[in-house]
């Protein structure tokens, strides 16, 4: 008996299963994007969700610049400490991205002489590569990072960007298909080396190119990626696992017929060929080029703010920004244009006050919210907080509450607004799927309904507080009819609506 079955055996209401490389994993997997060691709710979240019956944890070295490997690392200690050994655990990384301190050591490595080879320098701040050299690097890194002698999948992370550089510098698709698969080759053959040195168990390929037409500049192939596997190891190759979006809007793994002649989907290949299919983005569906949460919203329902309420705390919070630019700023000992770099940190308000109600969508806000307006007002908060003068300290907390409230309210708003496209997904689903489905909420559908898809081994979900992970558990004990190619073909009329 593997020590992954041991796992599997203290859940028995829970849904196992077996992976075509042997381990018996959870059907969901807690993914570690977005997550950090700086935020508890995060460790305490992946805590429940090891303690809960999810034995699979999809992490990369880039995911909050290496804090979500570290964060994995100390679940791990503590999950042993709670008797869940190692190796009860199937635990993913990926390599790929320079970006952070990997964009900055590589930028330093190139200015001294001996650069990465192979980089693709997509755009400034990120870097790309998948030479063995690098490869190299970063798995010695995450194996530090999450205290562990090994991974049991080792994945290449959106390597499609060397085909998205090339279309953008016009070279032609087929010689930039042909280095492609080249550079494939060379790290497939690292990989497999780093199989014998016992670093990695698998690998494989995470990719949002997998289930793209076959004819895209960008579209990564499955079939030749098991051509060369084969070519590099024989049939007891180790590439074994590939990632990628499915979803109910992205419904290309099942129903984009691109691989045998486009004769087969992703999904259909994968399966033929022994290869298990992680699927990620189940509620995160990007659709016309921007992003649609299918999730319901606590809002939702609810009756919002009115347009002059909140036009009303942007106000206060513009009233309250002014006393730090008018009696705190000017006595701190900064230049000039670090003073107006502050105030514009310092000034959400302002920037809110003509532009609150012209985001395209509630996850278009979000995005504005925590990538943009928090983390530049805790960056100068934490700056101006090196001098403190009087009144600073009391100025701060009324800020945070300020701004809370206006965000607050802009959530409420957009959230009650997003509703009802919603619903019509969700309804139109049910139409489709049948009865088995119907009482389920949006996000409880847009979850199961993957996990359920032939073909598909381990569907990620992204829960960063313990009550998520305790709501995909009570999921994980229901059963659902599986759903095929044909139902996929049918839930793409979901895409009118949208």
């Amino acid at each position: 008996m593997s020590t992954s079955e041991e796992y599997a055996q203290r859940f028995p209401a829970l849904r196992f299963v077996q992976w075509t490389t042997g381990e018996t994993a959870s059907s969901a997997g807690f993914g570690c994007y977005r997550i950090n060691t700086h935020n508890p709710d995060h460790a305490n979240a992946l805590a429940a969700a090891l303690r809960s019956g999810i034995n699979v944890v999809d992490t990369a070295a880039n995911y909050g610049d290496g804090s979500a490997e570290e964060l994995l690392g100390k679940a791990l200690a503590d999950a042993t400490k709670d008797g869940i050994p190692r190796s009860q655990l199937i635990l993913i990384s990926k390599a790929g991205y320079m970006q952070g301190r990997n964009y900055h050591r590589a930028y330093k490595k190139e200015h001294q002489g001996h650069a990465f080879p192979h980089v693709v320098k997509y755009a400034d701040g990120l870097w790309h590569c998948i030479h063995p050299e690098f490869l190299e690097d970063q798995l010695t890194r995450s194996l530090r990072h999450i205290n562990t002698e090994y991974l049991d999948v080792h994945l290449l992370h959106n390597p499609e960007y060397f085909l998205m550089n090339a279309a953008q510098e016009g070279i032609p698709v087929g010689e930039a298909r042909e280095e492609f698969y080249d550079r494939i080759r060379l790290a497939f053959a690292h990989l497999e080396s780093e199989v014998q040195t016992g670093r990695i168990r698998h690998y494989g390929i995470s990719s949002n190119c997998f289930a793209r037409p076959s004819y895209a500049a960008d579209a990564v192939s499955l079939e030749e990626c098991i051509r060369i596997a084969e070519d590099v190891a024989g049939e007891g190759h180790h590439f074994r696992t590939i990632q990628l979006p499915f979803n109910l809007l992205e419904t290309g793994a099942a129903t984009e017929r691109n691989q045998r002649g486009d004769s087969a989907s992703v999904l259909e290949t994968a399966a033929a060929n022994g290869i298990n299919v992680i699927v990620n983005r189940v509620l995160n569906a990007i659709t016309n080029n921007s992003l649609l949460r299918l999730a319901e919203h606590a809002y939702a329902g609810t009756e919002p703010p009115s347009e002059s309420d909140i036009a009303a705390l942007i106000g206060d919070l513009v009233a309250h920004e002014s006393v730090m630019l008018r009696q705190i700023l000017p006595a701190l000992p900064y230049d000039t244009q670090s003073r107006e770099e502050l105030e514009s940190c310092l000034s959400p308000g302002t920037h809110l006050v003509h532009h609150w109600n012209t985001f395209e969508s509630i996850e278009h806000w979000h995005d504005v919210e925590t990538q943009y307006l928090r983390p530049r007002m805790n960056e100068a908060i934490e700056a101006i907080m090196h001098h403190p003068v009087q009144g600073m300290e009391e100025w701060i907390q009324e800020f945070k509450h300020k701004a809370a409230a206006a965000f607050k309210a802009i959530t409420h708003h957009y959230a009650v607004d997003a509703h009802p496209r919603l619903e019509a997904i969700r309804s139109k689903a049910v139409d489709l799927l049948g009865e088995s489905f119907s009482g389920m909420t949006i996000s409880q559908l847009a979850f199961n309904a993957p996990r359920a898809t032939d073909g598909v081994t381990c569907t990620l979900i992204g829960a960063r507080r313990e009550r998520y992970v305790s709501e995909i558990i009570e999921l994980l004990g229901t059963d659902t009819p599986s759903l095929s190619h044909e139902d996929w073909m049918r839930l793409m009329e979901i895409g009118e609506l949208v």
